[in-house]
């Protein structure tokens, strides 16, 4: 009987010119910001392999320098573009492409997509997750609001449950045709997506398949939520019109007002430092320590009496190895912790502020969704972070061994030292090994979570307003 009934409303829904109209027009949307996504992704990827290729010949043809002084001169080193980004672009547009690696300082990211786009994306950025984020729920709103209210209306739920269909059958049948109406529109959509994610340059990549399957998985349960509410609505209101008021009413607040006001909130009460301030404090302890009691040349005076006592010398000159060369690799010593310690902090509290709106997904599952969605995708802060932890290490890399060259190589008092193009080939090219899909998994779990316990409510209601149902309410 259920299969009937969904057979049915699967007819019936198909019949309706009104969502023969929307569903083209979702349908359209869909494949459209697919394919831009990719033209798009498939760009970045390219200027940012050029820019590489370019940075590496730069780097090589610097000419002959002294060792610490290449070091200054530093390299750029770019991210990589999720293949998954076709589907959610996730915060790749609003965070920095490239990083500028340079002997004592760790930079920030930088190169914002967004500051080269118009004024247009204050408007948004129209992609296959938004549309599956907020406009296929108003199609389900728009397909089911009248479900069961519309039967009541006009007369017909009184003969169907007559008949001996049972409420259940009715209800949980009305769901299930819907979401047979749904998937019917939604399966070309998904094929063109997957066959632009398998035509991606990183389609090989390991696991990418496996976050494929689990984001697919988050917007099943999504839109279930929404159709299995959209029904229990229709099947405890009076009338379609007040189901349509009330479901209207919670995707408003779910798509439009809950995003914001979740980011106004979280950062309100998980507030992050200013960028000026940041700087200023991290430059303070660089030049301090990071208890803030020493001063630099306090610490140098120290260090520099217990290498010459280390070495039964006097002056620095006597020592058997180029005495600034190891000053320059204390100093990185030192200032990595500084840097480890406040860039720490920032991102530990970023990372706790998205899991604050991911958890906040109990009041509105858009908000679950979002965060799994960019996990799943690669395009949230925790993969911008592991790209900015990645390239600092290559920094950290690089610097020693252009500081090591200096101490080893260079003669004892010896200001005029130069180094090659031999050494400058030691250094290896910036290679970015991607987050593994359990990582994603670890990141997404609190999304995953709340919409489990969304998809568990949603069907609990069906379920008794399916067991409440009557021909005429109360």
């Amino acid at each position: 009987m259920i299969l009937r009934i969904a057979r049915k409303e699967f007819v019936d829904a198909w019949r309706d010119g009104r969502f023969r109209l929307g569903a083209a027009l979702v349908l359209v949307l869909l494949v459209v910001s697919g394919l831009l996504a990719r033209q798009q992704v498939e760009r970045a990827r390219g200027e940012r392999a050029s820019a590489a290729e370019l940075e590496r010949k730069n780097w090589l043809e610097q000419g002959d320098k002294n060792s610490h002084s290449a070091g200054h001169y530093g390299v750029n080193v770019f991210k990589d573009t999720s293949p998954l980004a076709v589907f959610d672009r996730g915060i790749d547009p609003f965070v920095g492409t490239a990083v500028f690696l340079e002997a004592h300082r760790q930079n920030q990211v930088a190169f914002l997509p967004a500051q080269d786009a118009t004024s247009m994306r204050r408007f948004g950025e129209l992609s296959a997750a938004i549309a599956l984020q907020m406009l296929v729920p108003l199609l389900i709103v728009l397909l089911a609001f009248g479900s069961v209210a519309g039967e009541r209306e006009s007369g017909t739920l009184r003969q169907i449950l007559s008949l001996g269909v049972r409420p259940r059958q009715l209800v949980f049948g009305k769901a299930v045709g819907l979401a047979a109406t749904l998937a019917v529109l939604l399966l070309p959509a998904a094929g063109v997506l997957a066959y632009l994610l398998a035509q991606s340059g990183g389609a090989s990549a390991s696991g990418l398949w496996t976050r494929a399957a689990l984001l697919a998985g988050c917007y099943a349960a999504y839109l279930a939520v929404f159709i299995a509410g959209s029904v229990a609505v229709s099947a405890s209101t009076r009338s379609a019109r007040a189901a349509l008021t009330i479901l209207l009413s919670v995707w408003a607040l779910n798509c439009i007002v809950a995003p914001r006001l979740a980011s106004d909130l979280v950062h309100q009460n998980l507030p992050t430092p200013k960028l000026a301030e940041f700087e200023m404090e991290m430059q303070k302890d660089v030049q301090e320590g990071l208890d803030g009691h020493d001063s630099r040349n306090k610490r140098l005076e120290e260090f520099t009496r217990e290498t010459l006592a280390k070495h039964g010398k006097t002056r620095a000159e006597e020592l058997p190895f180029n005495f600034q060369g190891l000053v320059m690799l204390e100093s990185e010593k030192h200032s990595a912790e500084v840097f480890d310690h406040h860039f720490g902090m920032l991102w530990d509290r970023i990372q706790e502020q998205d899991r604050a709106v991911a958890w906040s997904g109990f009041a509105a599952p858009m908000l679950a969704l979002r965060a799994a969605s960019m996990a799943f995708a690669g395009t949230d802060f925790a993969h911008h972070r592991h790209f900015a932890r990645a390239a600092e290490e290559h920094r950290r890399d690089f610097v020693r061994v252009l500081n090591e060259d200096l101490m080893n190589n260079a003669r004892p008092g010896d200001h005029r030292y130069t180094a090659g193009r031999a050494l400058w080939e030691q250094l290896p090219v910036f290679r970015l090994e991607p987050l593994s899909p359990s990582d994603a998994w670890r990141e997404a779990r609190p999304g995953v979570l709340v919409l489990a316990a969304w998809l568990w409510a949603s069907l609990v209601a069906l379920f008794f307003s399916a067991n409440r149902l009557r021909v005429v309410n109360a």
